[in-house]
């Protein structure tokens, strides 16, 4: 399944959106993201696995969860080389962190998935394969995330899901993907 990236929350890109697409594939009890990312030379100020790489430069996000259950996995690769792997048991697990009630550290399983990452100075390239017990058949819902930075300031991001709003944390608008 490929899907594009977008931002469906807003009525039209902001200015400095770049495209990129994911495509998700099954194989040998693992789940596949492979990412082309567009538009600038990627980079990241990441020093090591487990820091909030969203916050220190351009990331590739993978959003998991088994249809039918609360829990789901988030994993980020930075395109230095670094990863950032969490599990959250529910949604409250995300707003307690929101709050400040609860911290990041909370959530990280200390995993690094399997990953290749390739920079050019026109984009980027990611391939992360995540082990699942599944069966054949079995229903997921994925999404896959961007966090860009073409200089610094904000980032400009974008999702493979449909989201309403800017929130990359809701399962309800992930794709649904059978393993």
């Amino acid at each position: 399944m490929e899907l594009p990236l977008l931002q469906s929350w807003l009525p039209v890109p902001e200015s400095g959106f770049f495209p990129g697409s994911a495509r998700f594939s099954w194989a040998d009890g693992a789940l596949r993201l492979e990412a082309e990312f567009t538009g600038h030379a990627p980079a990241s100020r990441a020093t090591a696995h487990g820091q909030r790489l969203w916050e220190l430069g351009d990331v590739a996000e993978l959003f998991v969860q088994q249809v039918g259950e609360e829990s789901y996995r988030e994993y980020q690769v930075s395109p230095n080389g670094f990863t950032l792997a969490l599990h959250y048991p529910d949604l409250t697990g995300v707003a307690a962190v929101r709050s400040g009630s609860r911290t990041m550290v909370d959530f990280l399983t200390g995993e690094i998935p399997s990953f290749e990452s390739t920079t050019t100075p026109e984009g980027w390239s990611v391939s992360l394969e995540i082990p699942l017990p599944a069966s054949s058949g079995d229903r997921f819902r994925v999404s896959c995330c961007r966090y860009a930075y073409p200089k610094e300031g904000s980032a400009i991001i974008s999702s493979t899901s449909p989201h309403p709003v800017r929130d990359f944390h809701r399962p309800q608008d992930w794709a649904e993907f059978m393993a």
